[in-house]
């Protein structure tokens, strides 16, 4: 399968009569309200679903295929974060093809670019990357008052 194209959004939907794609709402950055810098220390996952929506093609369809695919969240650091890997089988004929990741739950480590990198597995252990979404985290703090006296 050769990869068309990827993106980040917080809806899609499939019209049922046309086929049509229709995205909601694409992520280019996720903006997020802290009490304190403490809050960052404990593995913090932000309570947001979003999906990974992409589109493949292929020349030849005479055959029924797997598309591995694999992900993976980058931090600022270039640290990896989180993964998932998917499987979809593709009949025999089809010559395109779209698939929706829902991810639930953003975790991070501190403000900066994020990327979701997304990989086609060609073998057992050959891999190629064919998307890296960046994805910028911006996090402003509350302000503390001090009470009068």
């Amino acid at each position: 399968m050769k990869h068309v194209w990827s993106l980040l959004c917080q809806k899609s939907s499939i019209d049922v009569e046309s086929n049509q794609l229709s995205l909601f709402n694409c992520l280019e950055e996720v903006n997020i309200n802290l009490e304190n810098t403490d809050a960052l220390k404990n593995n913090l996952v932000i309570p947001v679903e979003f999906q990974l929506v992409s589109y493949w093609s292929r020349e030849k369809a005479e055959t029924e295929i797997n598309l591995d695919s694999i992900g993976e969240l980058i931090d600022a650091d270039a640290k990896v974060i989180n993964t998932f890997n998917n499987s979809f089988p593709i009949k025999q004929g089809i010559l395109r093809f779209r698939n929706r990741t829902n991810i639930q739950g953003l975790p991070i480590t501190g403000p900066g670019r994020y990327y979701l990198r997304l990989y086609q597995k060609i073998s057992l252990d050959k891999r190629e990357m064919v998307a890296e979404l960046p994805l910028d985290v911006k996090i402003s703090y509350k302000i503390m008052e001090i009470p009068k006296k």
